[in-house]
């Protein structure tokens, strides 16, 4: 007779309870005993989250009605809301959006698309997913919908206050004062934003920031927006980040940065390059590429008058009109140095009746391009990579063009691309989520003044 014995290692745990979300993003572990000669530093696949606090009265209340009017089926995209949140498998969420695929872009017909903010969390992970379609969601779908769940696409907003105070209205430090205003804003990310079809705005920040302390007079409010990515460490990839703001195109030092550094293969050397970043390419301030028309108006007699205002010079165009209306607008001379152009349309001086018509100009160099250096031995700034992704100011996007770092330096391989919006007021749709990095200590930023 043979006999089969099954070595099998188990590793028992002990682990401290936190309250709420005291828990969430914890990453590494210190072991205080060996394990099998090992006591170094254990590093978990994801870090801890899904902490939260007990649900409260009031939302017990907003629940409940929603819960028994689902009677366990769903049909409207608030059934699904409402029985996903009361899963049974203990997934808890800060927010759910659903939308049928009609309205996806583009359109997905027969299917229904579930997006899920896990609760101290970022993303749930694929057998998460599985789990909630084959336990919750399928049950309770119509047999002819196919539901998907898509991860969350966050934008970060890094946030720099400039706080004037007067220090004779506060018992409070320089720095306690700062941390009140950090802890201010941070509050303001959990309540107003971290959530689906949610919208930043600079003024409410303001505002909080003013009722913090009665010390405060005002404050300035300047924003950036980041993509942050885990790039593939084995594999060259290429990657498309939509901060779904418009961008504004940096100029030298204003431009958008990487951080923090990672290192590649040189292709020639086969030697491992460290140091490097990822910056958008200076460009000089071009001419007036293209003038869109907006609007044609009507009852234009003759051609109006196209002027072409800005922080350049030199650009002048002319209009075309076809049956009262302009059909289109031809740049004569593009110009040059302007960073921004603004198209005024007035009548011709014997036209009485045209109006209503509007253009925009476009400038040149509407694309840019990103780059990658380093410092060089002899702290020599070296271009590495002259096309390492291309930049769509209008749309709000860059594509990274066959990325193929080998390490980045930080403990959980996070690169941020940082660009500068076009505007400060900020929404979100869909699967969108703008949020306020808890877990980056730059995501913050208060510069206070003492009142002279």
């Amino acid at each position: 007779m043979i006999f089969s014995f099954l070595s099998i290692n188990l590793v028992l745990t002990s682990y401290i309870i936190t309250e709420a979300t005291s828990s969430s993003g914890a990453n590494n572990f210190i072991l205080l005993d060996s394990i099998g000669g090992y006591n170094g530093v254990v590093s978990p696949v994801s870090a801890a989250s899904y902490g939260g606090t007990k649900e409260s009265i009031d939302s017990i209340k907003f629940q409940a009605p929603k819960a028994y009017s689902t009677q366990g089926r769903a049909v409207s995209k608030d059934d699904y809301i409402t029985l996903v949140q009361q899963n049974k498998l203990g997934y808890s969420f800060d927010a759910v959006n659903v939308w049928g695929g009609q309205e996806n872009n583009p359109p997905v017909y027969g299917s229904i698309f579930i997006c899920l903010k896990p609760k101290g969390g970022y993303s749930l992970t694929d057998v998460q997913k599985q789990k909630l379609i084959q336990t919750t969601i399928r049950p309770i779908s119509v047999m002819t919908v196919q539901p998907k769940i898509i991860d969350p696409d966050y934008t970060y907003i890094q946030i720099t206050a400039d706080v004037l105070y007067d220090q004779k209205k506060t018992n409070l430090s320089k720095t306690q004062l700062t941390e009140l205003i950090k802890s201010v804003i941070m509050a303001y990310s959990s309540t107003s934003l971290n959530t689906f079809n949610s919208t930043f705005s600079p003024s409410d920040v303001a505002i909080a920031i003013k009722n913090a302390n009665q010390s405060i007079l005002t404050s300035d409010i300047h924003i950036k927006v980041q993509k942050k990515i885990y790039p593939s460490l084995t594999n060259s990839t290429s990657y498309k980040l939509k901060y779904n703001v418009a961008l504004e195109k940096g100029n030298f030092l204003s431009g958008i940065s990487s951080s923090p550094t990672f290192a590649v293969v040189d292709p020639t050397s086969q030697t491992e390059i460290t140091g490097i970043y990822l910056e958008e390419t200076p460009a000089v301030a071009g001419g007036v590429d293209t003038i869109s028309i907006i609007n044609p108006g009507y009852s234009y007699q003759y051609p109006p008058t196209i002027k072409i205002s800005g922080d350049g010079a030199g650009a002048t165009a002319e209009a075309k009109i076809v049956n009262g209306r302009i059909s289109k607008i031809n740049v004569l001379s593009s110009g040059n140095n302007y960073t921004s152009a603004v198209v005024t349309i007035t009548p011709a001086s014997n036209d009485n009746t045209g109006e209503g018509a509007a253009a925009a100009a476009v400038l040149q160099g509407s694309l840019g391009t990103l780059r990658s250096y380093y410092f060089n031995n002899n702290n020599i700034k070296t271009t590495l990579n002259e096309n390492a992704g291309t930049i769509e100011y209008a749309k709000g996007k860059i594509d990274l063009i066959d990325f193929n770092p080998i390490d980045v330096k930080n403990d959980l391989g996070v690169l941020t691309l940082t660009a500068t919006p076009s505007t400060t007021l900020i929404s979100s749709t869909y699967n969108r989520i703008i949020t306020v990095d808890s877990f980056d200590p730059t995501a913050i930023n208060v510069n206070a003044t003492v009142k002279s």
